[in-house]
């Protein structure tokens, strides 16, 4: 009897530590992403910062030189703070072009808009209880569709694929069409019966880009294959 409690009591602390171990992955892949949404954000805006002061500096370069003709001083001071500001100015266009190179990189390209969209289909399809959280994500960069509509096209997705990588087909000024190929397998009640129903899709995206270069969906068009 003493042996079979023994073995009960052993069985019990397995599964419990089986329990937690899940627990805790589920919470360290959590954590992950949260840090990873977090200095991908961060990132971002010290780009957008430091572009601003190059800006910044810039415009207040040009309100001294209105100022110092305003206000003539001796020729060879003159000439020797206009070179030295020559050179400074020099390097600030090149950093300013290398700055905005980087965020010319990130947001001013319209296949980006859709990539980010796409990973956060996949995150809310794949990490069990975020699928809220990243849809609300997803929402971001179509803001245009009812967030309600969104969630429900895609919570009896059991998988979401990019078969085709999105890429820029038309661009002029503020306005983008992408055009990508996705694999989606949904969950659909057939007879009484869970059956998995699998489509490959083309969509084409209609984008729109604010002042700052930063692109988000207007609309869609779904093509079956």
């Amino acid at each position: 009897m003493n042996k079979y409690i023994i073995y009960l009591v052993t069985v019990v602390f397995l599964v419990s530590g089986i329990g937690c171990g899940k627990k805790d992955d589920s919470q360290n892949k959590n954590n992950l992403q949260y840090l990873a949404d977090k200095e991908k954000e961060l990132n971002d805006r010290e780009a957008k910062i430091r572009l601003k002061e190059v800006e910044l500096e810039e415009r207040e370069k040009k309100l001294n030189q209105q100022e110092s003709s305003k206000n003539p001083t001796d020729t060879s001071k003159v000439t020797q703070k206009t070179d030295t500001s020559s050179n400074k100015t020099t390097d600030k266009k090149n950093n300013k072009k290398e700055i905005q190179e980087q965020i010319t990189k990130k947001f001013e390209n319209p296949v980006s808009t859709v990539k980010d969209y796409y990973e956060y289909i996949q995150r809310a399809i794949n990490e069990t209880g975020n699928f809220d959280s990243n849809m609300k994500k997803a929402h971001d960069y179509f803001p245009s569709r009812s967030a309600d509509k969104m969630k429900a096209s895609y919570r009896n997705t059991k998988s979401f694929t990019v078969v085709e990588e999105p890429k820029v087909v038309s661009q002029k000024d503020n306005k983008a069409t992408v055009s990508s190929k996705v694999k989606q397998t949904e969950v659909v009640k057939k007879d009484g019966k869970d059956t998995e129903v699998t489509k490959e899709i083309t969509v084409t995206y209609t984008l729109t880009a604010n002042k700052d270069g930063q692109w988000v969906i207007t609309g869609n068009s779904v093509k079956v294959n």
